[in-house]
């Protein structure tokens, strides 16, 4: 595949496709010329190799050849966290990206600084789609639609124990769920005491990341690196 990937709306087959204006724009900056080569992809997994067709100001066109399905990730694990406020939504989005995640779940707590999130906005989608491009994946991250602790942990699983983990600074020595579905981030100021207690009725697996309380973001990259880690060193 190209080193420069280029992200269009639809990918159905081989023929032409003029790419949008930020596209076309990236192709400038990186002085692709026509008939340089480069990688099309839709973020659904499809993606097909391409050539420049034309770098005009007001039209840029690909011809692309055949795409390719990608499967999505087999994987199960999904990271639900507090919302980190401004820019720190656009951290935790590029690098969990990046390092494999597949699926974000917002959650809304009792010490949310952050209650609301709209997956389909369109700053958030120009973010995914840039740190798929950047990553060069084909699916971009799926962004979820808020929820509460308890709707989170039913949506993704139930309450099976050896399935739920959730960030504590002092669950140092617990490590990684064997077959960990649904990891939990809380806020700066942590889970709340009704939170720890739920958490703990569920018998979920305090892990530690670290010994020192942790930003949302660095929680998220941290234990999207520890479970990647994991399943790399075992294998799977």
């Amino acid at each position: 595949m190209s080193e420069f990937w280029a992200h269009v709306e639809s990918l159905e087959g081989p023929g032409t496709i003029t790419l949008t204006a930020d596209e076309a724009r990236h192709v400038t900056s990186r002085r692709l010329r026509v008939g340089d080569a480069l990688t099309v992809f839709d973020g659904r997994g499809r993606l097909a190799e391409a050539r420049l067709a034309s770098a005009a100001r007001r039209e840029t066109v690909v011809e692309t050849e055949t795409p390719q399905e990608v499967p999505r990730s087999e994987s199960v694990f999904v990271l639900g966290t507090a919302i980190p406020k401004g820019d720190r939504v656009s951290t935790l989005l590029q690098m969990t990206s990046q390092l494999g995640l597949d699926t974000w779940q917002p959650l809304i707590l009792d010490d949310s600084v952050v209650r609301k999130l709209d997956p389909d906005a369109a700053r958030l989608q120009r973010i995914l789609i840039e740190s798929a491009k950047l990553a060069r994946r084909a699916w971009v991250l799926e962004v979820l639609p808020p929820l509460g602790l308890e709707e989170a942990v039913s949506r993704h699983g139930g309450v099976s124990a050896s399935k739920l983990g959730y960030g504590d600074r002092l669950g140092a020595g617990h490590g990684i769920p064997a077959d960990l579905a649904l990891m939990l981030i809380g806020p700066e100021a942590g889970f709340s005491a009704s939170e720890l207690s739920w958490l703990s009725a569920q018998q979920a697996t305090p892990v530690s990341f670290s010994p020192y309380n942790l930003r949302i973001d660095t929680a998220a990259i941290a234990a999207v690196t520890a479970y990647q880690t994991y399943f790399a060193g075992a294998g799977l």
